[in-house]
């Protein structure tokens, strides 16, 4: 099932109560995970320590912001963290206080195979230029133009070098993201992280940073081999939208343009089932996309 990724034999440990969190899981055997559900269940000041791993503190205090208070020169609250209990999600977002747009979010949650996915990691530059993609005409959140799309201001933000959902310019800092979270994940005793890639252009960046494919691994070869000329991804770049120039070929974000307007239906396909994987500690040095800038 996974390529160029090699897992141990041995099952992994299963915790024996993922909806209780205690000083005994603690002490105990320090190799069974501990469910998001679990670190839920902890008083608010608890979960605040725990979840403190998942931001550099490096990132705070570019936007001056304490890494342990969470709070900025005047003592306003600058990020928010929401885990309720008896959820399996959390949901962490710095936010600077010249700009509306959070900075930095995280969101993990557990999924069904006692293991985590992070379902969300936006790095926006507030100090850059911001484009609406995330709304449309009519007001409606586009869902990072999933469900609803802005094409005026996609075709602002595709001209102005963005890719795809981007509303603002990246700031550049996924690997120490990535880097903290597997400090978070060994805290809890977890061996990998998983995620569904929102865009071409976000599975270039996870590859990158180490992670190697469950699913769609051959879709993204496919995609590959389809945008060279001669291709019927090539040969579908026709200028009909502005997403889809004839040289979007030659760049991974002129290519996550051109899927996110729909071209992958030429191959009777769709960017709806690629997952990706990365081992705590460890780069699956996976390339779908070899020789091609970004």
């Amino acid at each position: 099932m996974f390529k160029h990724l090699r897992l141990k034999s041995e099952p992994p440990k299963v915790a024996p109560d993922p909806g209780a969190f205690s000083v005994q899981q603690l002490i105990g055997d320090f190799e069974l995970p501990i469910s998001i559900r679990a670190v839920n269940t902890l008083p608010l000041p608890a979960k605040r320590r725990i979840y403190r791993l998942l931001v550099p503190p490096t990132l705070l205090v570019r936007f001056g912001i304490n890494p342990n208070t969470w709070r900025g020169p005047e003592n306003d609250a600058h990020v928010q963290l929401t885990a309720e209990p008896d959820t399996v999600r959390v949901y962490l977002a710095v936010r600077d206080a010249a700009a509306n747009d959070p900075c930095f979010v995280v969101e993990l949650a557990d999924n069904d195979l006692n293991g985590i996915d992070l379902n969300l990691l936006l790095l926006n530059d507030p100090g850059s230029p911001r484009f609406g993609v995330d709304v449309d005409t009519e007001g409606r959140q586009t869902f990072f133009g999933t469900v609803h799309r802005n094409l005026a201001e996609e075709a602002r933000a595709c001209q102005a070098g963005l890719a795809p959902a981007q509303i603002r310019a990246s700031w550049h800092a996924s690997r120490a993201a990535l880097d903290h979270l597997d400090i978070f994940l060994a805290f809890l005793s977890h061996r990998a992280v998983f995620l569904e890639p929102l865009t071409y252009a976000s599975a270039w960046v996870f590859e990158r940073r180490g992670f190697a494919y469950v699913r769609g691994h051959k879709l993204m070869d496919d995609i590959h081999r389809e945008f060279q000329p001669g291709g019927a991804l090539h040969a579908a770049l026709d200028e009909s939208t502005p997403f889809r120039a004839r040289d979007h070929w030659r760049t991974v974000r002129g290519r996550a343009w051109a899927i996110h307007d729909g071209i992958l239906s030429v191959l009777g396909a769709t960017w709806n089932d690629v997952r990706m994987t990365r081992q705590v500690g460890r780069h699956a040095n996976v390339n779908t996309m070899p020789d091609v800038a970004y």
